[in-house]
């Protein structure tokens, strides 16, 4: 992504690729070595993944939180309520192809599975949101004659807090990033180990305009890692990331709406005299109908730059890595095409090679949203009773990833 829960999976390869360099070399005898965790592939909810990780400037509901911490401040239009709190859960599976090159590697293959869970709490224009997410990787690698296999397992939290100044038009947002892992393979077992590092991000949203800009940054995370008594020290380089981007919304929808609570349209209607019930039930059914007469046709456009840091002693596939930040130009587009029961994505990024050997890959996404069938919950969840399926795909040379999500549609 940008981001750690795509950048954490490359560190299972190159503890792959140290593991057989210190067997075949000897390496135990050299100075101190860095891992250099560099990912270029996307990692992330189903939506994000959809518009080919161009969301750094949409950055709403829970999957913003791992992309921008300003997000935690994004008041959703069919919000009305001064305190809200929501939550999703993602999954992903990267093993579909026979020879799966997650990685970007040479002579390598493998296959990972992620899993995602997110919650937002928000109390007029503050928000507070925490993202966990998890990946299981498998990997197998043949170099000088030597063949490895190595499966790890990562986490990572993510901890943000927002707030939205001058009527919630621009939101800034700051929050931690917490990684652990932990490895088993043929060079024996690596106890868990983790790293603290912090992130910062703003978006822009003129209310009543179309449009929104938004960036984030995120502060490297140097972790590390259990070695042998003698031996030199090893470290893992979780590298900072950043991106800046813009979202255009072409439509009647509005993508900046005014944020108002039920208890506005209800001291607006009663023009300051004590409300009723049936005042305040008025001023609900009122939000929502608004709310979906604004539920019409829409084209978003999302364009996004990411760069990430690259460098290290030791890289994906290879003993050389390619000491340069890496730039991703991403663009994302999302229409609701059957207003009110069918959503469509589709996007693009560019995936530069991270060592000696890789390949430079275009990747296309796309994805659906589809509305199901009508369940409130025993009542939890009204008006919105709704669920959807969500898919998304992301393609590339030798790569694969699929992803799924279920929700309530809004």
């Amino acid at each position: 992504m940008r981001q750690l829960a795509g950048t954490t999976g490359g560190l299972l390869l190159a503890l792959l690729t140290l593991g057989v360099h210190v067997q075949a070399q000897g390496l135990s005898n050299e100075s101190s070595r860095t891992v250099d965790t560099v990912r270029g592939t996307i990692r992330g909810s189903t939506r994000y993944i959809g518009l080919g990780g161009a969301f750094v400037a949409i950055a709403d509901d829970t999957e913003g939180v791992a992309i921008n911490p300003a997000s935690a401040a994004v008041r959703l239009p069919y919000s009305w309520t001064p305190f809200s709190f929501s939550f999703g859960i993602d999954v992903s599976v990267a093993t579909w192809l026979p020879k799966n090159n997650v990685y970007n590697a040479p002579e390598s293959d493998g296959g990972s599975l992620f899993g995602s869970v997110a919650a937002l709490v928000n109390y007029r224009n503050a928000g507070f949101g925490v993202a966990a997410e998890a990946e299981q990787n498998v990997v197998s690698q043949k170099t000088q004659g030597v063949s490895s296999k190595l499966t790890a397992n990562f986490g990572l939290v993510r901890t943000v807090a927002a707030y939205g100044y001058f009527d919630g038009q621009l939101l800034l947002g700051g929050g931690l990033r917490i990684v652990g892992f932990s490895f088993d393979g043929r060079q024996g077992f690596v106890p868990a180990t983790a790293g603290i590092g912090y992130a910062a991000g703003l978006v822009w949203k003129p209310k009543g305009l179309q449009f929104r800009l938004g960036g984030a940054i995120e502060q490297p995370i140097t972790a590390e890692l259990a070695t042998e008594p003698g031996e030199p020290p090893r470290t893992a380089d979780i590298p900072w990331t950043a991106a800046m981007g813009i979202a255009y919304q072409f439509g009647r929808r509005k993508l900046n709406p005014s944020f108002v609570t039920v208890g506005d349209r209800v001291r607006k209607n009663t023009h300051g005299c004590a409300p009723t019930y049936a005042d305040w039930q008025r001023a609900e059914r009122e939000l929502f109908e608004e709310y979906q007469r604004d539920q019409t046709w829409y084209l978003l456009v999302s364009a996004q730059l990411s760069l990430i840091e690259g460098g290290g002693d030791v890289a994906l596939g290879s003993h050389l890595a390619i000491d340069r930040p890496l730039v991703s130009p991403r663009l994302g587009l999302e229409s609701e095409v059957v207003p009110r029961y069918l959503r469509l994505r589709g996007g693009s990024n560019l995936e530069l090679a991270t060592t000696e050997g890789g390949d430079t890959r275009v990747h296309g996404t796309a994805g659906v949203d589809v509305k199901l069938f009508e369940w409130d919950v025993f009542g939890l969840v009204r008006p919105f009773d709704y669920w959807q399926l969500s898919l998304a795909a992301d393609g590339a040379k030798s790569y694969l990833n699929a992803s799924f999500s279920i929700g309530f549609w809004h």
